[in-house]
């Protein structure tokens, strides 16, 4: 395992009062407790507390799959040496008059003397119920270097670049975090150090189409074509949750459906349009292995598929003399036309008018040859303009894109090289 955390970086001698209640809340909820209940008044010290700083469930299935409940409380004794024995044993004993207490855990920043854990022990045998756990500074250690978002909340110069990587792909899949532009510099500069799985990229990429582009860093061919092959497979098999997550949370679903279309351009550049299709296909079905009903597939996979004819189209007509394309509004900022700029700075906000002309004319010349290499003529036009998710069948349309991205990716090449060759000004 990567190491996430650097211990030596966290403050642990600081780790007082607020802080070591705050520090132990959030390890607590990375370990999965429920209910959680911070029983403080305020910054600083607290209030009275009811014999505990912190109140906790955890839930495991039974045998017979039920849910069962434990009651965990939580003492935090920040220190700048060993905890009282004293401290130890008015604990345990006030957790003597809760019937239902799972667990008593004293957690301190320091630690506890041989004689107080040997009390515990002893106390235990005649008091089976709650177990009681210490928790010492050896303890928090190896807890925080497993749980990286209890550390990135509180201490995040402790974490090393792993461990913000784990914080990334966590907080994107569970809570839509996106990635700030300075982190993914520092994972792209970092990219042969780290463990980049299917998971991540998905985020990374995502993130990157959030702030604006990903051409800077490319993440979906800067690793081996198996790796980018199973990142498209895994984010085609999560459009479901993808799509569903953006919706319930308001989110706009764009960086998804973009980042996505990069994907299976990534993809393609490595892998047969046939293959990517049929990987693609094979995504979208049930946990039973029955296929999604057309309508679903289409649903998840239109968007994407639009996305990549749209951008694709966009690039190859730009110098295109058989194809002339035009028409639609101008759009600049906030996808508003430009003459709306302003309305930003008007108190009355957006005012009812036109609905948006977005209908676009294209003009195709019959005299004029594909640059790429298409068979087109008279009655046989671009297959670009021609083509469209649901009517065209998932391969030709991935073939079409193929075509089309070695083709104008290699013009590219070539003339970046000649631009920057000896002799060049």
């Amino acid at each position: 395992m990567a190491r996430w955390v650097l211990p030596s970086a966290i403050p642990f001698e600081h780790l007082k009062g607020h802080d070591l209640e705050e520090c132990i809340y959030w390890l607590m909820d990375s370990l999965g407790a429920k209910d959680l209940e911070w029983r403080v008044g305020g910054i600083g010290a607290g209030t009275s507390d009811g014999g505990r700083d912190l109140e906790a469930w955890f839930f495991s299935p039974s045998p017979d799959g039920e849910m069962e409940g434990q009651r965990w409380w939580i003492e935090c004794k920040g220190r700048s040496g060993t905890v009282e024995a004293d401290t130890v044993k008015a604990a345990c004993n006030n957790a003597l008059a809760q019937d239902d207490l799972a667990y008593l855990v004293v957690v301190t920043n320091t630690g506890f003397s041989n004689p107080t854990r040997d009390w515990v022990k002893q106390w235990q045998k005649s008091h089976p119920c709650p177990r009681v756990k210490l928790w010492d500074k050896s303890s928090l250690e190896r807890m925080l270097a497993q749980h990286p978002n209890a550390v990135f909340r509180l201490f995040s110069q402790a974490l090393s670049t792993a461990g913000h990587l784990e914080v990334a792909r966590e907080g994107f899949w569970n809570r839509f975090d996106y990635t700030s532009p300075r982190t993914l510099q520092t994972f792209w500069d970092a990219r042969e150090d780290l463990v980049i799985g299917p998971l991540e990229r998905i985020a990374l990429v995502v993130s990157e189409f959030a702030h604006g582009r990903i051409g800077d860093r490319p993440w979906g061919v800067a690793c081996e074509p198996q790796a980018v092959f199973e990142t498209l497979a895994l984010a085609t098999a999560n459009l479901p949750y993808l799509f569903g997550r953006a919706l319930r949370g308001g989110i706009d679903q764009e960086p998804v459906i973009r980042g996505i279309a990069y994907l299976v351009l990534a993809t393609l550049r490595v892998i047969g349009a046939r293959d990517v299709a049929k990987m693609i296909e094979a995504q979208l079905q049930n946990s039973d292995g029955t296929p999604y009903p057309d309508q679903v597939r289409l649903a998840l996979l239109e968007p994407v598929l639009s996305t990549l004819l749209y951008e694709t189209t966009e690039v190859c007509s730009a110098d295109c003399k058989r194809v002339i394309c035009g028409g639609g509004d101008a759009y600049a900022f906030d996808n508003e036309p430009i003459e709306a700029y302003w309305r930003r700075l008007d108190p009355q906000g957006r005012q009812a008018g036109p609905a948006k002309d977005d209908r676009q004319l294209w003009i195709e010349r019959n005299d004029e040859p594909c640059n790429v290499g298409f068979a087109v003529g008279a009655g046989n036009g671009c297959p670009l303009f021609a083509s469209e998710p649901g009517e065209t069948e998932l391969a030709e349309l991935l073939a079409i894109v193929e075509r089309v991205s070695d083709f104008r990716s290699a013009e590219a090449k070539a003339k970046a090289a000649a631009e920057t060759a000896p002799g060049q000004p």
